[in-house]
């Protein structure tokens, strides 16, 4: 493994930051908006008021990811209530998180369930996401048939709604695109869910530009909005910046929203690149950005390029993390910084 930079080489021309130009790929610079809203066919102008940072609850009920041993159900629900006190609003489930733990109802989504408030109106204090899985043998894990044709999508729909307390989803997404479905086929499930009450907005995941750029038209005909994609993204991870794709979902009015957004955190993989990246965000966190954390900056990095970070939330300490990255913008330098020495390192 090469040796490692000194930390303080990365940033210590803050002239040359200012001169780096970003590259043709490169999300312009932006400030975090205090709100985002995700776009409906039933009140497009107004659409459904989000917090700028998400929960995602990929951990919830797997037992792979330490729920039951490094936390429990209990740790959520706390970790819940304080990120509803933090003004945290957007929860990001899908129905094959936790899926083992269905058989005693401690999925994901039946977990979120038992947190939400009943409502017979909509309301935006608690927004909820998630996500139907297109494999045809998915079924072999939640229960039932081969996966063919909407109407088993929207079948899918229904029960999460049904694990989730029968409370309609905020967001219902393709989880990712199969070869068996046709992209009118997900588009036409995700219509039938708004007809049938089961969500408020759809929208896609793991799209790539010219998926998105399909499902958006074949949605658009319908006046339908195609409200988020929601892919992988971090300082680590600028695939979906370089291709061009975070781009074609701001065109488009598509909230973007950011899974593992603090990849460069994983103990599991210690590439060079990232104890780098790890290195530089603490340094830029201390003293670019007035004593944040390292996880502050990587989640405003995120936001900063146009996206709505989601990061896995297992305790109440996490949402601390969250927290403390809202209500202030990582400047354009520092930015700039990370986008410069990345390049260098994605070349390596």
């Amino acid at each position: 493994m090469r040796a490692i930079v000194d930390i303080a080489l990365v940033v210590s021309a803050s002239s040359s930051a200012k001169a780096a130009a970003p590259s043709s790929s490169s999300i312009p610079f932006r400030k975090a908006a205090p709100k985002v809203a995700l776009k409906t066919r039933d009140d497009p102008s107004r659409g459904i008021p989000i917090s700028p940072i998400g929960v995602g609850t990929i951990s919830w009920g797997d037992p792979a990811r330490g729920f039951g041993t490094t936390f429990r159900e209990k740790d959520a629900t706390d970790a819940f209530q304080s990120a509803r006190s933090s003004g945290i609003n957007f929860f990001d489930t899908a129905e094959v998180y936790g899926y083992k733990g269905q058989k005693y109802e401690q999925s994901a989504e039946e977990i979120l369930g038992r947190l939400l408030p009943a409502r017979g109106v909509d309301d935006d204090d608690v927004v909820v996401g998630s996500k139907v899985f297109t494999i045809p043998w998915t079924n072999a894990l939640l229960g039932g048939g081969i996966r063919l044709g909407k109407e088993s999508l929207v079948k899918a729909g229904k029960e999460s709604v049904k694990r989730m307390g029968g409370r309609r989803m905020d967001l219902w997404s393709i989880h990712f695109p199969f070869p068996s479905f046709s992209q009118d086929a997900l588009m036409s499930a995700l219509e039938e869910s708004l007809d049938l009450g089961l969500t408020r907005a759809v929208g896609v995941s793991n799209y790539n530009v010219e998926q998105l750029e399909q499902a958006f038209d074949i949605l658009e005909k319908r006046g339908i909005p195609l409200a988020a994609n929601q892919i992988e993204y971090s300082v680590v991870n600028r695939k979906a910046e370089k291709d061009g794709l975070i781009q074609s979902c701001l065109d488009r009015d598509v909230k973007v929203v950011a899974y593992s957004p603090l990849k460069a955190l994983k103990t599991t993989e210690i590439a060079e690149k990232y104890v780098i990246m790890n290195k530089l965000c603490e340094f830029i966190g201390q003293v670019n950005s007035g004593g944040k954390s390292k996880v502050s900056v990587m989640l405003n990095y995120c936001m900063a390029k146009g996206t709505i970070p989601i990061p896995g939330v297992k305790r109440v300490e996490h949402i601390e993390d969250i927290e403390n990255a809202m209500g202030w913008t990582l400047d354009e330098e520092s930015v700039l910084t990370i986008d410069e020495k990345m390049d260098y390192l994605d070349k390596l």
